[in-house]
């Protein structure tokens, strides 16, 4: 087997800069992850936690940046069945309580898919055999 030869023309690797100074200045001042990317350029929140950790590093001071390290589970996508799937999680909000069998009407604009909680059909099970009306 022969060698692989890395050709630099081929390959372009980016590699954003490190600005510690400005980092600094902007997590002591209470900026969130998002705000930060966009003004130190970071392109993706892996290179941001990766300027975060170096800047622990040089520090030796714990450093937290809200939304640094939140996973977004509130975007449901469309598999490949053409499916929308929505989990508790992406419904989860502070003040909402839904329960087993809480019902929804839908209601699908060009861009938007608004789900409303029907109150009163709640006790219903969700396999019950009358169906729900259309206003």
């Amino acid at each position: 087997m022969s060698k692989k030869t890395a050709d630099p023309t081929k390959r372009k690797h980016f590699e954003s800069k490190f600005d510690e100074k400005t980092l600094r200045e902007m997590i002591n001042a209470g900026r969130t992850a998002d705000e930060i990317q966009q003004a130190l350029g970071v392109v993706s929140k892996q290179s941001l936690r990766q300027h975060v950790l170096k800047l622990i590093t040089r520090d030796r001071k714990v450093y937290e940046v809200p939304g640094l390290y939140v996973r977004n589970l509130k975007r449901p996508m469309v598999n490949f069945k053409g499916e929308v799937r929505l989990t508790r999680n992406m419904l989860d909000f502070p003040g909402s309580t839904y329960e087993p069998n809480d019902q929804f009407e839908i209601e699908i604009d060009n861009e938007k898919i608004v789900l409303t909680r029907i109150v009163e059909q709640a006790d219903q099970p969700l396999d019950s055999p009358e169906p729900i009306e259309k206003m």
